[in-house]
């Protein structure tokens, strides 16, 4: 892996990480903040 696509990778994985705690933090009840990291987990694998 060269040393652009390893930058490319991280920026992309910090500018997801930000949206999903952006999404939880408006999420207003505990159900839509489970479905979010739901979502999020079947994404990241």
């Amino acid at each position: 892996m060269s040393m652009i696509e390893r930058i490319r990778n991280h920026r992309d994985a910090t500018r997801r990480a930000r949206a999903i705690e952006h999404a939880l933090r408006s999420a207003n009840s505990p159900a839509v903040r489970e479905e979010i990291l739901v979502i999020a987990q079947r994404h990241m694998s």
